[in-house]
């Protein structure tokens, strides 16, 4: 086997996943659904080809792994100054592959091409020192090494994107030097637990908070409930460190007396207790801020690397479709609006800012659940369009959080599992309205069904995907209008 790049960062996350991704992949777990993954390595290969514009006398390099470290060196000899893809395979088994490699006197310079819009410190300069290493131990003098990332006040206007204004090449060496040594020893370290014969009993990350549990977790613990002591909210640091010595990892099982903040505390007791945590007159005082009629408004939206309209920035949010449920008066009949764009384009863009406009009163609440994306999405539109500027302005000013309720302890029940995630509250709330009937159920699937269809020319399952679309957002403000419901009840 050979170690490579990807293989090395999977070290670096947690040996034991590591192991496991080398010798039985079968049992490592996705972390996102297959047509996500590929929609991500696709934008991924359409940035460096777009980066290989700096380099107008590059040379790609054909082939993969022991090919294409012979035709590696067969360009070199044939006097090639700047290869795309160069691969090395070393005698102790590293695989490296350069998005760009570089003449540069007698020696080279390294540049890896990366879709974020900066260096990222704890992924990045490891990935390249990697890259670096396995380079000079294929008997390559390295240079410099050099990261080529998206400019993130680049904003797109015409059909030709310049690399020169898209992308930054920022100068990594010093701190690629800096952790160079620790990088060799953990580097000899994975080749030698990839060859383990015997798999790992245990996973280092027991110790870290959830967010930094490595894909494996769960096989390599499988004595830790699915939900533990690592879900209850902020659990990190020496609180976590205190349970997991103690071999804490239920729930129910935390002691009393145990410090944990306000939130922490009323999640804890509702698991212990078993039954809901109503507190009517906080929910019943929050409420009493919405004024009729009411809005409920949800986006639907891509953030691709290269922007697809003018206007947007590299990873920019842009709207593609928005759902509106409308309830003029409390005993008022609902209403329902919507609107999608068929095409990626500013025209389509301005065409659903017009709608809204038409649909939404210059009076009443707008609804939303984590206004946080809806309110930087109507920030982003009033900045697109001016003559709507005010009216996106208005719609902040007007806009509440439905998820408050939740997330600030209004409303706690033991069946949304410590999340405030309307995918969690729904369920327990309003059973008889689910998401795992439709085709599209998740907001990441939407996206990337989305963009397939607007970036092909030609796709005989544009309207089935359209269709698909429109129920899902339409899901989205129905289940925000019966959980308002709901909690109205709870007056009576």
């Amino acid at each position: 086997m050979n170690l490579s790049k990807s293989d090395f960062l999977k070290y670096h996350t947690c040996p034991s996943y590591f192991w496991l991704w080398k010798n039985k992949p079968e049992l490592v777990p996705e972390d996102s659904p297959e047509e996500v993954r590929e929609n991500k390595f696709e934008q991924g290969n359409q940035v460096e080809s777009l980066a290989r514009g700096l380099f107008p006398n590059g040379v790609l390099v054909e082939g993969y792994n022991t090919q294409a470290a012979s035709n590696t060196e067969r360009v070199i000899s044939e006097g090639a100054d700047v290869l795309f893809q160069a691969t090395v395979i070393t005698d102790n088994n590293l695989l490296a592959m350069a998005d760009v490699l570089e003449r540069d006197g007698d020696g080279w310079n390294l540049y890896e091409v990366k879709s974020s819009s900066s260096v990222k410190k704890d992924k990045h300069i490891p990935d390249m020192a990697f890259q670096k290493l396995a380079f000079e131990t294929a008997g390559y003098k390295i240079n410099n090494t050099r990261v080529i990332h998206l400019n993130k006040e680049f904003i797109r206007s015409g059909d030709a994107i310049n690399p020169q204004a898209f992308f930054i090449t920022e100068d990594v060496s010093g701190n690629v030097e800096a952790i160079t040594p620790e990088v060799r020893d953990q580097v000899a370290l994975a080749l030698e637990k990839m060859i383990q014969p015997d798999a790992p009993t245990v996973c280092p990350c027991r110790s870290l908070s959830r967010g930094k549990h490595c894909p494996t977790f769960a096989y390599f613990n499988p004595d830790i409930p699915e939900y533990s002591v690592y879900d209850v909210s902020r659990m990190q640091g020496k609180k976590l460190a205190e349970l997991v010595d103690a071999e804490v990892f239920s729930i129910k099982d935390i002691p009393d007396g145990f410090s944990l903040t306000p939130n922490q505390q009323a999640q804890v007791d509702i698991e212990k207790r078993g039954t809901p945590h109503i507190d009517k007159e906080a929910i019943q005082r929050s409420l009493s801020e919405l004024e009729f009629p009411l809005y409920f408004l949800d986006y639907e939206s891509v953030n691709p690397a290269i922007p697809l309209v003018d206007g947007v920035r590299p990873h920019q949010q842009m709207v593609f479709q928005y759902s509106l449920h409308i309830l003029d008066a409390p005993d008022g009949e609902l209403r329902h609006a919507e609107h999608l764009s068929r095409e990626a384009s500013l025209s389509a863009l301005e065409a659903l800012a017009s709608q809204m406009r038409a649909d939404i009163g210059d009076g009443g609440s707008v609804i939303a659940w984590h206004k946080t994306f809806e309110r930087d999405r109507n920030k982003e539109l009033g900045e697109l369009f001016s003559q709507y500027k005010e009216f996106y302005e208005s719609l902040n000013e007007r806009i509440y959080d439905l998820e408050d309720i939740f997330s600030k302890n209004y409303y706690v029940h033991p069946g949304f599992l410590g999340k405030s995630s309307i995918k969690y509250v729904l369920p327990v709330l309003v059973p008889e309205l689910s998401y795992k009937e439709l085709a599209i159920g998740k907001g990441d699937i939407a996206s990337v069904r989305w963009y397939e269809i607007a970036t092909k020319e030609n796709d005989d399952d544009a309207e089935r995907v359209f269709t698909d679309l429109l129920a899902y957002c339409q899901l989205d403000t129905l289940a925000m209008v019966k959980i308002y419901q709901h909690l109205e009840k709870l007056k009576h």
